[in-house]
């Protein structure tokens, strides 16, 4: 807590310190339309991209957010496409418009729809929705962008964790048989299994994740692919959290256009070039949790990457043509 705490109040460089000119660039920003997408996005716009494209489930509130980018960057190339990230069949659409207007190639995606759920839904997929969306969802996304990321000259593809991964309860369970069918049980005894624990271990899954995809790239590649820690900011995301516990964060709160610096950094900042399988914490590579580097963690990460595979495979027959044919 003490850690967290200093965290919070420590410096973030403005984005204005590692910009980069975007000129020819195509870049992609999940849950775009409020909070740290927003204002990740906003940022993106200012360097020129040839088109940045707000990805969010709902069109209204998306197409507002590139308006005002578009007003206040005075950026042309700003649009809104729709992605359900938890809806496998609107991931799948979201792919099949990128192969026909996104140019062939992305340079740059950066991952940061979430949800927080403090009860159990189920989302379209079939599975819990907190699961779903931030590590489901955003793996299948992920693989089924590998090929257009590819493409680019330097891509990188950013996954926003969270230092929450540090605070799971009995992370061990991570690295048993099923943990991703038994999180989809209703009521399962045990605290790593708690409702409460749900958003933790989803963020613990997208460190785990990213360092299984790094291991995974060819060598030679020019893709990296790292996640990143914006620390507590007071956003949308504590929407469905009782204001009564939202009020007394708010004193430790970073805003969230400074949490959003490190998304962008994470995206373009040159002196990540070549670095992989990272997580990135006030724009610096930051160690994660003891588990994650343990030697059970590195089991938990591997049974991760094959549980998550045969998941998304039973959903999109795409994600393993993409992992046998760009990944080793």
């Amino acid at each position: 807590m003490t850690r967290f705490i200093r965290g919070q109040f420590r410096h973030i460089p403005k984005v204005s310190t590692f910009a980069v000119d975007l000129t020819g660039k195509v870049v992609i920003v999940t849950g775009a339309n409020v909070g740290l997408g927003y204002e990740t996005a906003k940022h993106l716009a200012t360097m020129n991209p040839a088109k940045l494209i707000l990805a969010c489930r709902t069109t209204a509130t998306g197409n507002k957010a590139a308006a005002d980018i578009a007003r206040d960057t005075g950026c042309s190339t700003v649009v809104c496409w729709k992605l359900d990230i938890s809806d496998a069949a609107s991931v799948k659409a979201f792919v099949q418009r990128f192969e026909r207007e996104g140019g062939g190639k992305l340079d740059i995606l950066i991952e940061n729809a979430g949800i927080s759920n403090w009860d159990f839904k189920l989302a379209a997929s079939g599975y819990e929705q907190t699961i779903a969306t931030n590590h489901l969802g955003t793996a299948h996304l992920a693989l089924r962008m590998l090929r257009f990321l590819l493409k680019a000259d330097k891509p990188r593809l950013v996954i926003v964790a969270s230092d929450v991964h540090y605070w799971v309860s009995d992370p061990n369970e991570a690295d048993t048989p099923g943990v991703l069918q038994k999180l989809n049980e209703k009521g399962r005894k045990g605290k790593f299994y708690g409702q409460m624990n749900r958003y933790l271990v989803s963020k613990l899954f997208n460190v785990l994740f990213v360092r299984a995809f790094a291991a995974h790239l060819p060598p030679g590649t020019r893709l990296t692919v790292n996640s990143v820690n914006p620390g507590m900011c007071y956003s949308s995301l504590m929407r469905d959290v009782n204001p009564l516990l939202v009020a007394p964060t708010r004193v430790l709160a970073r805003t969230t256009e400074v949490g959003s610096r490190m998304f962008v950094h994470a995206g373009v900042a040159r002196e990540l070039d070549g670095k992989s399988g990272q997580f990135l914490d006030s724009c610096k590579i930051t160690e994660p949790s003891d588990f994650v580097i343990s030697d059970r963690g590195a089991s938990a990460s591997r049974r991760l990457w094959t549980d998550t595979l045969v998941v998304l495979s039973g959903f999109d027959d795409q994600v393993p043509v993409a992992v046998n044919r760009y990944l080793q």
